[in-house]
């Protein structure tokens, strides 16, 4: 498959964050994350999203089993649950998750399947 690479929404880095950077694509979420001394690209495919919403701190209140990519204990913060893998549910907090969420919805023509908390 052949990506686009030109982003429709990038959330930039932010302390929150820990400096990760988020994109939205048309085909696809790319979630650059920083690990010590280097960077790890997690992609999401856009046929691999079962739903996506906003959700309020911690994680654990919504989730045991996510995966936490930044310090979306402490804000609100984007979830994502996704076909497979070995984290089917990811957590991240973008610079505005309500902005980020709906460019997703809106990008990938995705209804409200995630029940917002």
């Amino acid at each position: 498959m052949q990506y686009n690479n030109v982003p429709l929404y990038v959330s930039s880095p932010t302390m929150k964050s820990l400096g990760n950077e988020y994109s939205i694509f048309p085909d696809r979420i790319d979630l650059r994350c920083r690990y010590l001394f280097f960077y790890k690209m997690i992609t999401v495919k856009k046929e691999d999203i079962v739903s996506i919403g906003v959700f309020r701190p911690p994680v654990i209140r919504t989730s045991f089993k996510a995966l936490k990519l930044d310090l979306a204990d402490f804000y609100e913060h984007v979830g994502i649950t996704r076909k497979g893998g070995v984290f089917s549910q990811l957590r991240f907090t973008p610079e505005d998750p309500q902005k980020f969420v709906a460019a997703a919805k809106e990008t990938f023509d995705i209804e409200n399947k995630a029940k917002e908390i």
